[in-house]
């Protein structure tokens, strides 16, 4: 039973806003607290002197507090020296405080939950407040970094809203693993994971991974942590990053109450664009049509196998579909040039949050409820997800205080639309489809007698048939949470105690409808995964003074994480009762079913000398000991130290030009270990049956019984400078990491019953550079412009893979081009068979004049950009903002399956020029001479020899290269508007938002196609730079409205 919980809470909101009141005998005193640029500062802490009465500034720097008449109000703020005020009889008081140099030291979260003051830091962290995710926001918030953390890289799936987000965070490091970071919430760890691989040949849903349930009105702040040095205290599964979120807290003062309304409309963004002159068939004619005579009329009739288009011109005779009789006759002629604009709707997003927060000086808490809807742009496609987050923590003595938090989430998706490019994909159907239909024709897909209607045989090429009759669905219910315990010995001495867990089911239904072309009899599916981590660790930390000059901080802890999974399919075919699409009423059933479970228990130290607040030393270790490695090498240890170093503050550097300066530097090693049973032969029972008996089978993978962990080594200086009384900010970082004992699976001998084994050999090694730069070139008293700009660089090599293997395949696209690790070369090569070229480079074709095939394979590019960038400008002007964010990537290609599709069927607008067509290339005559050709061409053999039908892969790689223009927004902040100062609010502010609205550049031959270069075909591997005819990208506009009570 679905449940809006806005309705629930809202009640209880009207309630309490009810019971707020103000004694008669108290003063009500309002304000805005302001910073000496005159700009509003949020977080303020304003108390009545010599009480425990206070509130808290928002993000307008508004505030409100009841006292009593005379009262001295305490204003406080870090970074900012405390000011104090007298309310007198007045009831507004506006402050403004002057900044505190000796606390402009930013403290920043790392890893474990340990508090840095920034200087002290030796290694890249870069934190994007969770307001920049929000306001504009995407279902995926991991999808809302595009283009803001240096050095991150992200790609969306092509699922749809409920599709996974693939992140990389300094390049890919792992040859055959997970490449993707860590994501932990509020020091939790959290599943990540895409159940269930989308394969190149479709029949996948993408129902989406573990941070595409967190609600983004509920986010304080996200950290990136990039490099082993920063993540090194997480273990192995932080060795290719962590993304820290901190979820919102309850504060001290009065009580808050906090509403979010976000609504968006989604339409496609970039459309494919096709030929609408030729029609179907071969040889520039209709001799493929067949002869039919239908009330007796001699006409031409579309067969039933026929699906490209390389016929002759669109001229309006009759015909009729062989596959389609009820259709009857219809003149030929091009009237389905918007069947793809047609077919994909408008989609909405509407998220609403409400959350309560507020406490006293020993308990505080924060309650939010979320309720988000989504409809696709796909028929029949929509998601929806609530969460209830509630996080409370209490000071039970002055000792010992305790905290804990829940996060509920449910989420439903109807129907994702298959990614990859197999015939059941309602992407496909459109790309193939001929143009003499009007999609407005397939929409009634079914025939009385359950049949599909459909223009071709053997395959499902109606998209309405493929959304209603070939449905999923996937429920979600899952429980993040911990209990905390911090018990503070001394004032140097703290000792800290947590148990997390993770939990979650997640079930499946599929099923494929009976009349479905090429699957009869249809079919259902029943899957449910059930994962549970849990993860308890203790941490004793001792900080203080040495002495005059030196500080220091140690730390000391362990870890266990104790991670289970279950999945559990059944498959039945045929059915007993039509139209019942139940397992029990199938005629067949198989199932089957993969319990997994792995352990790893930790011990690490971190360390940290300071020397007069400008010398930093930090020491780092930590041990692991992983259930998933062989039994000699299951313990394994890595270490860091970076060395942080102020040297402004160490010269006593004062100048109006440089305000700040930080030098820093790090090493650091970083393990990651292995999937579960790679050093174990085991029994699969199997789901079928021989000679009605059940079976088992052992894998066709020997595995590595003394396997080892993968091991990063990594060095990285940087450093981090300041200029102009910090209105200029500069932070530049160069890595070098290298990854040795790969995991990975090599071929051998099927004469030896196996197809691979486990090896632990190759090395990757990943450098580059990373820029960030924050500024605000105009400040005056009513206008502000603030600019930050991201970028990043990095080369990924393969600098060894095992011995005798030179290269390793990570995708097979089976279409013309595969993705490779070479070694010497870049990873990711896109490699393939090229057009067949004499010594001087000229195209060699047939005695016909057509393209031929070459025999040794080359490489045609790579997957991974040159550079990435991004600038957010944003301006202020007397309560008005506008944000402009542009992403930017720089070199890399990608293997487009759309052009081998439009290709291969003759439907790409780029195929209509089909007149004098010759090829570019030369013909060897008898004497070994090459001579230009002259040979006039078919269309079919002029382009769809020059890849699908001949397997070339040189003609579908194309430069990734864009420039986008991915957010804008603009909105009005009500802070000082008369309506609020005789109302209950707080604060208000209403925003018109945009995402993804258009790219500033892209490749000619993405555009003229209409596709975008960005999707990801799958997100759970490390083989990336396919576009595989994924769902569109969408452009959403909209709005955000947000209220403080």
């Amino acid at each position: 039973m679905k449940r809006n919980f806005l309705a629930i809470f809202l009640p209880f909101l009207l309630f309490l806003l009810a019971g707020i009141e103000v004694a008669a005998q108290n003063t009500l005193v309002k304000g805005v607290v302001k910073d000496a640029a005159d700009q509003p500062l949020e977080g303020v802490t304003i108390l009545e002197k010599g009480t425990k009465n206070g509130t808290i500034s928002n993000l307008n720097g508004t505030y409100s507090l009841a006292v009593k008449p005379n009262a001295i109000l305490v204003f406080s703020f870090s970074g900012f020296k405390e000011k104090e005020v007298k309310a007198g009889k007045g009831s507004l008081v506006n402050v403004s405080l002057e900044a505190d140099d000796k606390q402009l030291s930013e403290v920043v979260v790392t890893a474990l939950g340990i508090q840095r003051n920034k200087k002290s830091l030796a290694y890249s962290t870069q934190t994007v407040e969770g307001s920049k995710l929000a306001e504009v926001r995407e279902v995926n918030v991991a999808n809302s970094l595009k283009g803001k953390v240096a050095g991150v890289h992200v790609n969306p799936s092509g699922g749809g809203p409920s599709g996974s987000s693939y992140v990389v965070i300094r390049g890919s490091s792992s040859l055959t693993g997970t490449n993707q970071p860590l994501y932990v919430v509020d020091g939790v760890p959290i599943d990540n994971q895409t159940l269930g691989r989308p394969s190149i040949f479709g029949g996948q849903r993408d129902f989406g991974d573990g941070v595409g349930n967190i609600n983004p009105d509920d986010i304080e702040n996200v950290t990136v942590l990039k490099g082993p040095a920063a993540a090194a205290l997480y273990g192995s599964r932080g060795a290719k990053g962590v993304i820290l979120i901190t979820t919102k807290k309850g504060k001290s003062g009065r009580l808050n109450v906090d509403i979010n309304s976000n609504v968006t409309f989604e339409k496609v963004n970039v459309t494919p664009t096709f030929q609408s002159i030729y029609g179907g068939g071969y040889d520039d004619n209709y001799t493929s049509f067949d002869n039919a005579v239908i009330d007796g009329q001699n006409v031409s009739q579309w067969p039933s196998w026929l699906q490209d288009n390389w016929g002759g011109k669109y001229d309006g005779r009759l015909i009729s579909i062989a596959a389609w009789p009820e259709l009857g006759l219809i003149p030929y002629v091009a009237r389905g040039d918007d069947n793809f604009k047609k077919f994909y709707r408008t989609g909405s997003t509407a998220t609403n949050t409400a959350g309560v927060s507020g406490g006293s000086e020993n308990a505080t808490f924060r309650l939010s409820l979320s309720d988000m809807r989504n409809t696709g742009i796909v028929p029949n496609n929509s998601m929806n997800r609530q969460t209830v987050n509630m996080l409370a923590s209490f000071r039970v003595s002055p000792k010992l205080s305790v905290e804990a938090k829940v996060n509920y989430v449910r989420q439903h998706t109807v129907n994702p639309p298959e990614t990859g490019g197999g015939g059941t994909s309602a992407t496909v159907a459109l790309n193939r489809m001929p143009l003499f239909l009007d999609l407005d024709w397939l929409k009634d897909y079914k025939r009385e007698d359950g049949s599909a209607i459909n223009y071709k045989s053997g395959t499902p090429r109606n998209p309405y048939w493929i959304m209603n009759e070939m449905l999923a669905d996937g429920r979600r219910d899952r429980v993040i949470g911990y209990v905390l315990a911090r018990y503070k010995f001394t004032d140097w001495l703290t000792l800290q105690a947590r148990s997390g867990t993770d939990f979650y089911n997640d079930t499946r239904f599929s099923r494929i409808g009976v009349g479905t072309p090429g699957i009869v009899d249809g079919s259902v599916n029943n899957t449910e995964y059930n994962i549970k981590e849990e993860n308890s660790d203790v941490l004793l930390t001792a900080s203080g003074n040495l002495s005059k000059n030196f500080t220091g901080s140690f730390s000391v802890g362990a870890n266990h994480l104790n991670r289970r999974t279950n999945s559990l399919s059944t498959d039945g075919t045929g059915f007993n009762i039509p139209g019942l699409y139940n397992i029990g009423n199938a005629k067949r059933i198989t199932s089957s079913s993969y319990p997994t479970q792995k352990q790893i228990n930790s011990a690490y130290f971190d360390g940290q000398l300071g020397y007069k607040n400008y010398l930093f030393l930090n020491i780092t270790g930590r041990n692991d000991w992983s259930s998933t490695l062989g039994i000699h090498n299951y313990s394994f240890f890595y270490p860091s130290t970076n060395l942080s170093f102020v040297f402004t503050d160490a010269l006593n550097l004062n100048s109006s030009v440089l305000s700040y300066g930080k030098l820093r530097a790090s090493y650091a090693q970083a393990g990651a270990d292995a999937d579960v049973y790679r050093t174990k032969s085991g029994y699969v029972l199997s789901s079928s049956s021989f000679n009605g008996q059940p079976y088992a089978y052992v894998s066709d993978e020997i595995p590595l019984a003394d396997l080892k962990n993968e091991l990063t080594r990594s060095y990285e200086f940087g450093t981090e400078l300041r200029f102009f009384k910090n209105r200029l900010g500069l932070d530049f970082t160069y890595y070098n990491a290298s990854t040795i004992n790969q995991i990975l699976p090599v071929q051998i001998s099927v004469a030896t019953g196996f197809v691979t084994r486990v090896i632990n050999a190759g090395e990757i090694r990943n450098k580059g550079v990373e820029l960030f730069v924050n500024a605000a070139p105009v400040v005056t008293k009513d206008f502000r412009w603030d600019l930050t700009l991201n970028f990043s660089k990095n080369k990924s090599k393969v600098v060894s893979l095992a011995d005798g293997i030179e290269t390793l395949t990570l995708l097979d696209t089976y279409n013309g081009a595969v993705i490779e690790a070479r070694v010497g070369e870049s990873y990711g090569n896109i490699v393939g068979l090229p057009f067949l070229r004499n010594e001087n480079g000229d195209r060699v074709l047939t005695e016909q004049g057509a393209w031929q095939r070459g025999n040794e394979p080359v490489v045609f590019g790579n997957v991974q950009p040159d550079w990435l960038g991004g600038i957010t400008n944003t301006f202020n002007y007397k309560g008005i903002q506008l944000s402009v964010l542009v992403d930017v990537r720089q070199g890399g290609q990608v293997y487009s399956m759309s052009k081998y599709n439009q290709m291969a069927g003759g439907t790409g607008k780029f195929t209509e020029n089909r007149d004098n067509l010759i090829a570019d290339g030369v013909i060897q005559q008898p004497d070994g001479k090459y001579v230009k050709s002259d040979k006039v061409l078919l269309a079919q053999d002029y382009y769809a020899l020059q890849g699908p039908w001949t397997d070339i892969g040189e003609t579908c790689v194309i430069d990734a290269d864009y420039v986008a223009l991915r957010e804008a927004s603009i909105s009005y902040n009500l802070g000082q508007a008369s309506l609020l100062k005789k109302s209950i609010l707080k604060s208000a502010k209403i925003s018109v938002v945009a995402r993804n609205l258009f790219y500033l550049y892209r490749d000619p031959q993405f555009k003229t196609m209409g596709i975008s270069p960005e999707t990801a075909f799958n997100t759970t591997t490390a083989a990336q730079g396919v576009e595989m005819l994924s769902v569109p990208t969408t452009r959403s506009l909209g709005f955000n409205l947000s209220f403080t009570f």
